[in-house]
């Protein structure tokens, strides 16, 4: 070989790698970024389960229907959740996303209002407070919503909102309305609002009560039952979207909810034992309900609802599945059910029906049985999870017991005096189709005249 080019092979052989190293080097920073271990996603998953109570979940609890939750309660903090008057769900699920007061947050019962002399300072009803999802979106954090009350029309959010119209939309006006944000998450979530419902009760291993014999005089009070199938395909379609959502995107904070157990307590006595029903009514008028016979009503009402606070564990238990170990669960109710005059119900007055709560995840305390919590409490406690300063605005409390002390010592609370006026809120046009028919339904379930 020749001296000259020989000497060329030799400055090629050190040009090359040279010329390489950029590339070798990106390579490898590319690289190190994809192996580094992403985040626990989501950090914190709220669950909503609309008329939960203690006096159906110990009964079922005993008989060991719902190994979840009673593994909620060994693993996490537990307790009863103190709920306001009204017991309207609207009401009470827009303060515990906005930790303030119907007054404070503008969706209120005007019925209540007007009975009770209270000063409102306006007239129509647009909540007007910020909830968790505006927050989260100001302060940059990733957050979805899925099916909770009074998000329609949709909010523009730092992530996704599947707002509480789109599980009743129809097929003939699913393209017209904007259920979604953003809207492109309505057409790929279209295959999970319409499906195959041939077998679905039996999927579910959810009964359908139209099928079961109503007892009793009082029977079906309010005209529900024959409408099943109306109140639980939303419910499913909220599940199936729940579980799309929480594995196909990335957000820190994912809140859900469910109605189906709020649904089938307004008319669960219709299958209860007549004459535990006439003994019951016979104590009223004697002047009061024996504990006993209370007892046994609650047990009967419980075999009723079964089913379907067993169907509520069964998605707890899968969002426990697949969320990663790090996640913070808060599951809450609004409120629950008690027996008065035949039936049982949730809105009537002097009795408040207190909800239920339960908190799991790091720094949460084990087998804890929580002495005070609140609705109003329910954002505040989020705040802190997230190492966000708490609204001195607001009505609720951090829920510092339900911690581990360590944990609490190391993190004090920080505060801000407001969240509102941060950023504007966003001014939003309500549809009054879709507004007409949720009327319609709260007229059928008794919560309006």
């Amino acid at each position: 070989m020749r001296p000259l080019e020989t000497t060329r092979r030799r400055r090629l052989a050190w040009i090359l790698p040279l010329a390489l190293l950029p590339i070798l080097a990106a390579g490898i920073f590319f690289g190190l970024r994809l192996a580094k271990p992403t985040p626990a996603w989501p950090r914190v998953i709220i669950v909503g389960l609309d008329g939960a109570g203690w006096n159906v979940l110990q009964p079922l609890l005993g008989k060991k229907a719902l190994p979840h939750i009673r593994s909620l309660m060994d693993t996490g903090s537990y307790g009863t959740l103190e709920t306001i008057a009204p017991t309207k769900s609207s009401v009470i699920w827009t303060s515990i996303a906005t930790g303030k007061t119907m007054i404070k947050h503008g969706i209120v019962d005007w019925t209540y209002v007007d009975q009770h002399n209270l000063e409102v300072p306006y007239r129509q009803s647009e909540r007007r407070a910020k909830a968790f999802w505006n927050i989260l979106t100001d302060e940059g954090r990733l957050v979805g919503v899925i099916n909770w009350f009074v998000t329609f029309p949709p909010e523009r959010v730092n992530g996704f909102m599947v707002s509480d119209s789109f599980s009743g939309l129809r097929r003939d006006n699913f393209d017209k309305v904007k259920a979604t944000f953003p809207p492109s998450l309505q057409t790929v979530l279209k295959p999970l609002r319409f499906f195959d419902t041939s077998n679905i009760f039996e999927e579910q291993k959810v009964p359908d009560y139209r099928r079961w014999k109503v007892l009793g005089p009082i029977g079906d009070r309010l005209g529900l039952i024959s409408f099943f199938p109306r109140f639980f395909f939303p419910d499913e379609t909220t599940r199936r979207a729940t579980f799309y959502t929480l594995q196909k995107f990335r957000v820190e904070t994912l809140a859900t909810y469910f109605h189906l157990i709020d649904i089938v307590s307004h008319f669960a006595a219709a299958f209860i034992d007549p004459g535990l029903i006439a003994q019951a009514e016979k104590e009223e008028k004697a002047g009061g309900l024996a504990s006993a016979t209370e007892a046994a009503l609650d047990a009967a009402f419980s075999d009723v609802v079964e089913p379907i606070y067993a169907w509520a564990d069964r998605i707890l238990g899968e969002l426990f599945r697949l969320a990663p170990s790090q996640t913070t669960f808060i599951i809450c109710s609004d409120h629950s059910f008690y027996y008065g005059q035949g039936t049982y119900e949730h809105h009537e007055e002097p009795r408040i029906p207190n909800g239920v709560i339960f908190l799991r995840g790091p720094h949460i305390r084990e087998g804890y049985q929580l002495k005070k919590a609140h609705i109003y409490d329910i954002l505040p406690t989020l705040l802190y999870i997230l190492d966000l300063p708490v609204g001195e605005d607001m009505d609720g409390k951090v829920l510092t017991e339900a911690f581990d002390e360590g944990f609490v010592r190391k993190n004090p609370i920080k505060t801000i005096a407001t969240y509102e006026g941060k950023t504007p809120a966003e001014k939003v046009t309500r549809d009054r189709t879709l507004d007409k028919r949720l009327l319609e339904e709260l007229r059928a379930l008794g919560y309006i005249k």
